[in-house]
């Protein structure tokens, strides 16, 4: 039980988590609660009384315990680089930063019962973009090939990856280094190539940009380049289309490469594999097609994780609800941030772990 004592606070980073979390302002919540803009201010700056605890918990849709936990992961909407800063509202690049904070909780809860892969990702702070990237396939033995599944590859460098849950997910993506822990969290609104090349796009972020502030244009367009060469270098071109390609072969080799069929076009012809005209021409047909907006016969397929349904399958650990009620998380907030891995229901007899004791690490196998 939480403790309800007259001289204590509820935690005010919690109740500014929880309510950017939600999308709302202090005036929507200053609303739900029926009290002043300039009392959520207070209980933002200094806790809120802990009477007023099922209050909070009623208008934010989490539970009670939550607002007691105290030490909170620190995150500011100013030290993230969204992918779709200039489309995100302000609500909805707080509610995307305050998943983040529970996406960096939720990954501490699994590191104590999982053994994850190394951290192998290398800085090239100051590197061009696109050196960048073909020195980051040499380190990890990719060479000129296609890209496998790119949330596991990522994974298996010890990149934790995570979705985005509705309304957050407008910000398109974004990327942090916490506690020398690189983290991506993605939206899943758009095509699977779409998708594959926002997360090349943080990838390109978290090792070109480890050490600098606030997100800029020139940082965008950076990550861009470092996205288009490593999802398929200039040398891939030369070594699998023949000098002006029709339509129909630039859909073969984007069918292997899984990015999308404008994106190789445009690689094509950055490569000089495609004439100015023929370029032009090649964008015409796709346009006409259909491409412009969508994929057609693209990926059949979103990438998914390797390592969530191994963590939430897990009966000894409790899954999805044992990772919501050990850190006081809605077990549907659990759920959004983790592609959302549908789990069988528990059986009566299960016990599920809480966080009061540390069960024995089991090694996760991510290739």
């Amino acid at each position: 039980m939480y403790a309800r004592s007259a001289n204590s606070y509820l935690d005010p980073d919690r109740i500014r988590v929880a309510r950017m979390r939600r999308g709302m302002t202090k005036v929507d919540l200053a609303r739900k609660l029926s009290v002043t803009p300039r009392t959520i201010t207070k209980y933002e700056d200094g806790g809120a009384p802990t009477a007023g605890a099922d209050a909070l918990a009623q208008a934010l849709g989490f539970p009670v315990k939550y607002f007691f936990r105290g030490n909170t992961p620190s995150l500011g909407v100013d030290e993230v680089r969204f992918r779709a800063a200039r489309r995100a509202t302000a609500r909805e690049r707080d509610a995307a930063v305050a998943a983040g904070v529970s996406g960096v909780e939720i990954d501490g809860w699994i590191s104590a019962r999982f053994v994850l892969p190394d951290i192998d990702v290398v800085p090239f702070a100051g590197e061009a973009p696109r050196v960048a990237a073909h020195l980051l396939r040499g380190i990890w033995g990719l060479g000129t090939k296609p890209l496998p599944n790119l949330v596991q590859l990522c994974e298996s460098r010890g990149i934790r990856v995570y979705t985005l849950p509705a309304f957050a997910d407008a910000v398109d993506a974004y990327s942090i280094w916490r506690g020398g822990v690189p983290y991506v969290f993605l939206a899943r609104r758009k095509t699977p190539e779409r998708i594959r090349f926002d997360l090349a796009h943080e990838l390109g972020h978290l090792i070109l940009h480890s050490d600098e502030g606030e997100g800029t244009a020139a940082q965008e367009r950076e990550a861009d380049a470092f996205a288009s060469e490593f999802l398929i270098p200039g040398a891939s071109v030369v070594e699998y289309m023949r000098r002006n390609p029709s339509v129909d072969e630039i859909l073969d080799v984007r069918s292997a490469f899984k990015i999308s069929a404008m994106a190789l076009a445009f690689a094509a012809h950055k490569a000089g594999r495609m004439s100015d005209w023929a370029y032009r021409q090649a964008c015409i047909e796709l346009s006409q097609r259909g491409f412009r907006k969508s994929e057609p016969g693209g990926m059949a397929q979103y990438e998914v994780s390797r390592v969530f349904p191994q963590v939430l399958n897990e009966s000894r650990f409790g899954g999805a609800r044992a990772i919501a009620n050990g850190l006081d998380l809605p077990v549907e907030d659990v759920h959004a941030l983790t592609f959302g891995v549908e789990l069988r229901a528990a059986q009566p007899t299960e016990a599920v772990q809480g966080t009061d004791r540390r069960p024995q690490t089991r090694r996760l196998r991510v290739v």
